[in-house]
């Protein structure tokens, strides 16, 4: 009997999307991929078709899909920037600096059965003098709901180079770009889930405040309400899974576990933070995450 997953390629090597197909309802749900420079999730569609991720901005190249990011990364007297993409901006760009690179080290390893299909992919990030500073292993699963299209995305960071320093900062570390069409500019609103109840507005209903998950919204002309929602699943540093959320009404929303302090991965260990990508038909309510816990229907 034939896996309810399927995964397509259109591309040999590097540069290749890894799309994945629920074959029993015909949907496309989403894809994964790498250029030189990082790998991220794109696209990432709901139930009634319509993206939810924008693959990356005019202004914020680096604002690629789901992704992740982090600047700066110190590892034995070396720094380097993980956050930007080598693609200035204007002229004074002064965020183009010390980039650096998610090398991937391997073809991306699938593996498809009834609970989803999962893609892990080994990467070095190296300095901008392609020297090692991190190890990781980046894992996305994706599957199909009646209501939702799901995505976990995975990020294991191991310092086999030295301790590593992720000092203090907004420029990191696992997030989305969200699609124009669910935007305030557009019409869109803000959803925070807290407590049992429902937070509806700008970025202040869920910027630097605890959520249990925090979403982009909006009913466009000629296609019915859905939104994409962001939920921490998994930080190995800490057990808190209400944030910290940096969020911002053009569309970025960040899980950010080292916007308050740093962090500091110790030579030999490892941090790994998960988080749960939600393309979503239909309005969000408090207690629509219990269903996307569930195991997935076969219906």
């Amino acid at each position: 009997m034939a896996e309810r997953y399927e995964v397509r390629t259109n591309l040999d090597g590097v540069g290749a999307t890894r799309l994945v197909v629920d074959r029993e309802t015909g949907r496309a749900l989403g894809g994964f991929g790498s250029n030189y420079h990082r790998s991220w999730v794109y696209p990432l569609y709901a139930p009634n078709g319509a993206t939810v991720l924008r693959e990356f901005p005019f202004d914020h190249p680096f604002h690629t899909g789901a992704f992740v990011g982090q600047n700066p990364v110190r590892v034995a007297g070396r720094e380097a920037n993980y956050w930007a993409l080598p693609v200035p901006r204007g002229a004074e760009d002064k965020i183009m600096v010390r980039i650096g690179r998610m090398d991937p080290q391997a073809p991306v390893v699938v593996h498809c059965d009834s609970t989803g299909a999962r893609m892990s992919l080994r990467a070095i990030w190296r300095d901008e003098n392609d020297q090692p500073l991190l190890d990781e292993i980046r894992t996305v699963l994706f599957r199909a709901t009646p209501d939702a299209t799901i995505c976990e995305m995975t990020c294991e960071l191991t310092a086999n180079y030295g301790a590593a320093e992720l000092p203090r900062t907004k420029y990191g570390t696992m997030g989305f770009r969200a699609d124009e069409r669910l935007l305030q500019a557009l019409g869109g609103e803000i959803v925070a889930v807290a407590d049992g109840g429902l937070r509806r507005g700008g970025p202040d209903v869920a910027h630097e405040r605890e959520c249990d998950l925090v979403a982009y919204e909006n009913e466009p002309p000629g296609l019915s309400r859905y939104g994409v929602a962001l939920q921490i699943m998994q930080n190995s540093a800490s057990p808190e899974r209400t944030g910290p959320w940096f969020v911002r009404d053009y569309g970025l929303m960040l899980f950010n576990p080292a916007m308050r302090e740093g962090l500091t991965i110790d030579e030999g260990d490892t941090w790994s933070g998960t988080v749960r990508v939600v393309a979503y038909d239909g309005a969000l309510t408090p207690g629509r995450a219990d269903g996307w816990d569930a195991t997935p229907s076969n219906g």
